[in-house]
């Protein structure tokens, strides 16, 4: 080692070596990171690494994890860094290393570093010598504070608190509670640090002793980045500089999305009373039936009948599928889907699916006609007329406002680009002839995970950016890793559905997702092969309505899998949730830009906050927050409804002694710090809360983006005795011009005295692309009070240009049969004429 005096050294590294033979290169790429590598011999390349021994539980199902992990290239996931400068100083048996937030102090004997935040007396951790043995190296963690909670690990399911546990960084491909897809070698702690490995290894972290954590991981070196900060946000902000920032989802992305694999299945026309009739426009019944395919995996499936010297089995999965024969018919006439009615097959078109979802008043927000699975997006022997042929979809669809994306179970490119094959894949001609803005990378494309999904991702990301017409790039994957947020969003895999605690471990899966970076979460409305169970379906469709995204997974099921299957009431309650979930756009959207730029998670527990204190109260994995101000509680269980049709929801905590929370739906106000227990859930509610002082920005009610009203600028204010401000965020929500600044932002103030409320719109700052800055402004206020008089800008308003509601109604809710006379509490509305909102700020003072 480097002979130093005693006077303070600016450095960029510091190598130590010991008597071991193990030696640790210190560096620092910002203030509050610190990367540490522990290696034995020459010092390592500085990319991850990657193990072949890497084995996936697949539990039998042969499309999971088929595709060549070592013909994959392993991506670095960590991003380009710059070393930052630090001082050193020599002590008698210790060197000091300084940056403006960390001191790392280094025992000259046994390598042991202890890194404090600056100025603090304890040490946040002191990390042990790494050990190595047989291919795998771990590392401790001691003196850690007694109170210590960890977090992160990525999609760990059924769990997000991980005090107490041994968390698996591998991917296990198993969809159940304790489930491990998307896995990221990402862990933090409520203690003011987190750790990232450098590796695409598998591991685990060991927390099962709060105050000592144990990291153990496949690996020849151990490659670990320390973040420091005491505020969670400024950890998950370290994390997304060293890994990337998270994609901020297109807007388009928000709405639900149907698929299914057109192209492959075969209708048959039987009676009424055959198990998985369905019935069609033409007034007949009909059952759904897939070809036996090595691609489409079925061959094990009940109920074969053959057809044409051609075997089917049935498209339902599960108990209850009867042969062909049971139908009660001796018509064998068959009609094979497609995506445009091309064989005149209308009614069994992807086409008719959007024309079902306009004709019910649905949101939809894209589509994906083909899943791989033995389904093209064309029925011809060319590819480039299939391509043509998945073109005219897109241009049905975009005419609808809803954009096409496509499943990719194989390769991104022809074999043989000189001699496609009709049934390959070119998604750069998808992309630029086809118009396709998302991709579904499936298991059977990305591998093992690992390294192999990261190379799927980034090849997926460079043909959008190449030839997708300036759009945003889009993906959904599974078998995430740390570096995906940057990439794509993720799912939670192939969930059943139909059952009760598949909502119950969901809940917590999407948090820990959340809280590992991976914010743009989401999953298939009543799982995969759900259906049958309409009160379960509406339910898991109701709390994921605040989520980013829902999916419709369709054709796999013993019921079609829409908001409108199951009719009246659900198809209603459905309806609202997804109108709701459009309403609210901005407030997400806004949330979203917070947890890209600033690190504040899109999905929280409800004991989340700023100070990192964690409370531990009844059945907090069941509910949570979406961004600040709105904490969602869903409906997990079966909670047998009374003679009146009400459910009841115990349990339901509501953070913060000095806060106050409402209820969406009524207006009804309770303080924080407590539990409600008993609280009434008719089926069309789930429990939904407002904290007080919240400031919404909201749109119209719409079904896809292009119906969004971009010459209105629509706030709900929750005013609290106290100021409290909102950042409004926008940009294109279509192209990746964000990233260069083109958004734009307004600052919203509120607060009460005892008879006045004032609500301050700041100037809208920026600009992008299409931004339309004459708006309206309509500022809706909850209140109880007639307002004596109204002033803008110092001006007192006519009483024709407000209006005072005591019982105002939710939009779409009074489409529920039977449902009269919901109301969320009483509402000031005021309406302020066309404006240049980048020219003129707003100040409206309200006299009670």
């Amino acid at each position: 080692m480097k002979k130093l005096n005693n006077q303070k050294n600016l450095q960029h590294s510091f190598t130590i070596k010991l008597a071991n033979g193990v030696q640790e290169r210190i560096t620092f790429t910002a203030a509050n990171i610190v990367h540490i590598v522990g290696y034995q011999g020459s010092y390592p390349k500085s990319q991850p690494t990657t193990m072949k021994s890497q084995q996936v539980n697949t539990g039998g199902d042969p499309t999971i994890a088929t595709g060549k992990i070592n013909k994959k290239r392993a991506l670095p996931f960590v991003e380009k860094t710059t070393l930052i400068p630090f001082t050193i100083s020599v002590k008698k048996n210790y060197y000091l290393l300084q940056t403006a937030q960390i001191i790392l102090k280094i025992d000259t004997y046994n390598g042991q570093i202890s890194c404090y935040e600056r100025h603090a007396e304890k040490p946040l951790f002191t990390q042990v010598l790494p050990v190595f043995k047989n291919g795998r190296v771990s590392t401790t963690l001691k003196n850690i504070n007694p109170t210590a909670r960890y977090f992160g690990g990525g999609m760990q399911n059924g769990h997000y608190d991980h005090t107490g546990k041994i968390i698996k960084i591998e991917n296990t491909n198993d969809w159940l509670d304790r489930g491990v897809t998307s896995p990221a070698p990402f862990i933090w702690s409520n203690s003011g640090f987190g750790i990232v490995n450098n590796t695409y290894g598998q591991g685990n972290y060991d927390c099962q002793n709060p105050q000592q954590i144990n990291f153990n991981f496949q690996d020849y070196k151990a490659d670990n980045y320390y973040l420091i900060g005491f505020k969670p946000e400024k950890i998950l902000q370290a994390y997304f500089k060293l890994t990337g920032k998270p994609l901020l989802l297109p807007k388009f992305a928000w709405y639900p999305a149907h698929l299914n694999a057109y192209n492959r299945d075969t209708w048959i026309q039987v009676t009424a009373d055959s198990a998985g009739a369905r019935l069609f426009e033409d007034g007949k019944y009909y059952k759904e039936y897939q070809p036996i395919n090595p691609k489409s995996f079925n061959v094990q499936r009940p109920g074969k009948i053959t057809l044409n010297n051609q075997q089917f089995v049935p498209a339902v999965q599960g108990n209850g599928d009867v042969t062909f024969e049971k139908d009660k018919s001796n018509n064998l006439q068959a009609v094979r889907e497609s995506l445009n009615g091309e064989q005149n097959n209308y009614q069994f078109s992807a086409r008719q699916i959007i024309d079902r979802y306009q004709q019910a008043d649905m949101p939809l927000g894209w589509f994906l006609p083909n899943d791989g699975y033995g389904a093209g997006y064309g029925q011809t022997a060319d590819l480039k007329q299939n391509i043509a042929n998945l073109a005219e979809f897109s241009q049905y669809a975009a005419s609808h406002g809803i954009k096409t994306g496509l499943w990719t179970q194989e390769n991104l490119l022809p074999q043989n680009p000189a001699h496609p094959r009709a049934d390959e894949r070119d998604f750069p001609q998808e992309v630029a002839q086809a118009q396709v803005a998302a991709i579904k990378t499936d298991v059977a494309w990305v591998g093992d995970g690992y390294q192999a999904g990261i190379g799927a991702l980034h090849d997926a990301s460079f043909y959008m950016r190449k030839y997708g017409h300036n759009q945003r790039p889009f993906a959904v994957t599974v078998d995430g890793w740390a570096g995906t947020q940057k990439y794509a969003a993720v799912w939670t895999g192939d969930q059943a559905g139909g059952t009760w605690e598949n909502i119950g471990y969901q809940i917590p899966t999407y948090l820990s997702s959340s809280l590992s970076g991976l914010a743009n979460v989401g999953g298939d409305i009543d799982g995969i092969y759900g259906g049958g169970k309409p009160i379960i379906q509406t339910r898991d469709l109701q709390w994921k309505s605040f989520t980013p995204l829902q999916l419709n997974m369709d054709g796999w099921g013993s019921e079609n899998k829409t908001p409108f299957t199951f009719g009246q009431p659900y198809t209603a309650i459905n309806r609202f949730y997804l109108k709701l979930k459009s309403q609210l756009l901005p407030y997400f959207y806004s949330a979203a830009y917070q947890n890209t730029f600033h690190g504040q998670p899109l999905l929280a527990p409800v004991v989340y906050d700023r100070n990192l204190q964690l409370t531990k109260t009844p059945d907090l994995d069941h509910e949570f927050l979406v961004g600040e101000h709105i904490l969602v509680a869903p409906i997990y269980q079966d909670a047998k409804m009374d003679a009146q049709g009400q459910d009841f929801r115990d349990g339901i905590y509501l953070p913060g002694k000095n806060d106050v929370w409402i209820d969406y739906f009524t207006g009804e106000e309770y303080r924080g710090h407590q539990v409600l227990n008993n609280f009434v859930v008719p089926l069309w509610k789930t429990p939904v809360f407002i904290k007080k002082g919240a400031i919404i920005p909201e749109n119209n009610p719409n079904n896809n983006p292009t119906e969004i009203d971009t010459q209105t600028q629509m706030i709900s204010i929750y005013p609290a005795n106290r100021e409290t401000t909102t950042l409004i965020y926008d940009d294109d929500g279509v192209s990746e011009a964000y990233l260069q600044g083109k958004s734009v932002q307004t600052l919203v103030k509120c607060k009460q005295d005892l008879h006045k409320i004032i609500v301050e719109v700041g100037m809208t700052e920026g600009d992008y692309q299409g931004f339309e800055s004459q708006k309206q402004t309509i500022i809706k206020v909850k209140t109880d009070h007639s307002p004596q008089q109204v002033l803008v800008n110092g001006q007192k308003l006519a009483v024709t240009a407000y209006e005072f509601q005591v019982q105002h109604p939710l939009p779409f809710l009074s489409q529920i049969e039977g449902l009269k006379h919901v109301t969320n509490g009483s509402w000031l509305t005021i309406k302020i004429p066309m404006h240049d909102v980048t020219k003129q700020e707003l100040k409206i003072e309200i006299d009670e």
